[in-house]
């Protein structure tokens, strides 16, 4: 079934999963295997074990959520869940999978306050956006949100089947399909969204389409130097030059 009709202001993405039946086919026929459904909750969580993502004061966010495959993983770790998604049928299946706190907004348009969230994690979204513009704003959202770490999968471009893709070897998904996106792409559009890739994950490189990159948010610049100026001067207050040895004196 085609999705809804959509006014020119829904990005194309969110406009996909207007489908009234799309969370009961992502909760049953999408993920049939057990080995499937946890595909991407096992690579996420080996990526935050490999960033030493604990709980915090801050919740992390899972923008899109879907119908909370990755929650049962993010709660057993002992992270507070929150999950978007632009779909009330995806939102509805993973409510009725014990989810809460659960919101339905765009992540073009994510309805949180700057830092709000430790960690943001992405899945199965930015192959989805053709446009740079929606890709650029999906990226600045995420990060914008993020106090610490993005974590987002991506098809990787320089993959087996997206090289064949190229090449005219393997059939091409059409207008409305999935891209494969370039890491470079991906480091200018953190980089200019104030966060610094950090990493990139592989299931099985090169052979799987999807990978992950994950970026740290930088401080602010005026927050940098504020820090700087704060460092210095309690320096100046135990009568400590922050080069070396007490002030007046030659570093021992």
């Amino acid at each position: 079934m085609d999705p809804e009709p959509t006014g020119p202001s829904m990005p194309s993405s969110d406009a996909k999963w207007q489908d009234p039946h799309s969370g009961q086919h992502y909760a049953t026929r999408r993920w049939s295997t057990a080995r499937s459904a946890l595909r991407d909750p096992l690579l996420v969580e080996r990526i935050l074990a490999r960033h030493a993502v604990r709980r915090g004061l801050k919740p992390v966010l899972d923008a899109p959520c879907g119908t909370g495959r990755l929650r049962p993983m993010l709660e057993r770790r002992g992270l507070r869940y929150v999950g978007i998604d632009i779909s009330a049928s995806m939102l509805g299946e993973a409510q009725r999978a014990g989810a809460s706190g659960l919101v339905q907004g765009s992540v073009a348009r994510l309805p949180f306050q700057d830092d709000s969230f430790d960690v943001v994690v992405c899945v199965r979204l930015l192959h989805h956006l053709h446009a740079t513009e929606e890709l650029a704003l999906a990226v600045n959202e995420l990060v914008r949100v993020s106090h610490r770490l993005v974590v987002a999968s991506f098809w990787d471009a320089a993959s087996l089947h997206a090289v064949r893709r190229s090449m005219g070897l393997r059939r091409a998904e059409g207008p409305r399909g999935r891209r494969a996106i370039q890491k470079r792409t991906l480091r200018a559009l953190f980089d200019a969204a104030g966060a610094e890739v950090v990493g990139f994950h592989h299931s099985f490189r090169f052979v799987s389409q999807q990978a992950f990159v994950v970026a740290h948010k930088k401080a602010p610049v005026d927050a940098r130097a504020r820090n700087g100026a704060e460092t210095r001067a309690r320096f100046l207050d135990f009568g400590l030059d922050p080069a070396g040895g007490a002030l007046g004196q030659a570093p021992i």
